[in-house]
């Protein structure tokens, strides 16, 4: 886990004996009566939380530039920010109290885990789409080809997981038909095309890209299928939200605006992916940039129910639970229709 940052930041001023350093004379008791003291109020103590993201992927430009960009202190918040390597890990340390925030999960960690019982909410969400692309062999031409082959994913009931299934399903492919192989990571998905351990896999910018710069062929963009999806979701738990209505209306601001400037200062965005990626080729990081700041991050991050409906959806065809379920009851807007009823969103500068 990585990324801790910590804010503290207090002041204090005191006045007195302006008319001696004046050269003034100093007025005596009789003359003068003594003004009543004020006392300051107290500088308010900054919230300690601690906030996940998932994978390596500019996916999460979001947070990353709520944190780098400053948003998270300016907005009261003493936030160890962390790094979690999937959603399902992400899942089990929000139940864990380990981790109660997280801003970046998939919608279908969030509907399993809720249909298995536990209190998850989705409050907003970043991305609204899958980014993803199915990346394979050059020999293989079509996504009717993928048929009982091995594809990559990071974990199954990931987000990869689904962008893989619609992809599949796109080109007329049950993934019943497939073998999934749980590689661990994007980068990881890439290790396994160069090993030949796979035949295909998942990637989102910058992976993508870097695959294709390895010679591995798009097969199909998934992005490109316009399918409603909570991709990186800002997500928390129904008790925690309760109890901490102030951390998350701060969180939400923050990353709110972090996106804000990601979008609209090209040079901070592109600064922000480079250092967050380890990306060196400028070409791909313009390219990881211009995809997230134009096409895939969503302002402001509303969550639809036609994005939690298709989740359902796929989830039903292994979870029984999920037919009939009203998307309704996995989200929970109060607090970005608490900003949007303040003008927050409106007073964003450009």
């Amino acid at each position: 886990m990585k990324r801790r940052e910590l804010l503290i930041r207090t002041g204090a001023a005191a006045a007195g004996g302006l008319l001696a350093a004046c050269g003034g004379g100093v007025a005596s008791p009789s003359s003068a009566p003594s003004a009543p003291a004020r006392t300051a109020s107290p500088v308010p103590s900054p919230i300690k939380v601690k906030i996940g993201w998932v994978s390596v992927s500019a996916a999460n430009s979001a947070i990353w530039s709520a944190e780098d960009g400053g948003y998270l202190k300016k907005y009261g918040l003493d936030a160890d920010v962390l790094n979690i390597a999937d959603s399902t890990q992400a899942v089990a340390a929000m139940l864990a109290g380990e981790v109660p925030l997280n801003c970046g999960l998939s919608g279908t960690a969030v509907v399993s885990s809720v249909l298995g019982g536990s209190d998850l909410v989705i409050l907003a969400a970043t991305v609204a789409t899958f980014p993803n692309s199915l990346y394979g062999k050059a020999d293989i031409p079509n996504v009717a080809a993928l048929k009982g082959r091995r594809i990559g994913v990071t974990r199954i009931g990931t987000a990869s997981d689904t962008a893989a299934r619609y992809g599949l399903r796109s080109g007329g492919v049950d993934p019943k038909d497939v073998q999934f192989i749980q590689t661990g990571g994007l980068r990881e998905t890439i290790a396994a095309l160069q090993a030949g351990q796979i035949d295909a896999g998942a990637l989102s910018p910058p992976e993508s890209l870097i695959a294709r710069g390895l010679g591995f062929k798009e097969i199909v963009d998934v992005g490109k299928l316009g399918i409603e999806y909570v991709y990186n979701g800002v997500v928390t738990s129904r008790a925690y939200a309760q109890k901490n209505s102030a951390a998350i209306e701060a969180t939400l601001k923050a990353v709110v605006e972090g996106e804000h400037r990601f979008r609209t200062d090209g040079v901070f965005g592109k600064k922000l992916i480079a250092d967050r990626t380890k990306l060196t080729d400028a070409a791909q990081v313009e390219e990881t940039y211009t995809l997230f700041a134009k096409t895939y991050l969503k302002e402001p991050p509303f969550v639809t129910d036609a994005a939690i409906q298709n989740t359902l959806d796929d989830v039903a065809n292994t979870n029984a639970k999920a037919k009939g379920a009203d998307p309704k009851q996995f989200i929970d807007q109060t607090w970005m229709k608490k900003l949007e009823d303040s003008g927050f969103f409106k007073g964003l500068t450009p």
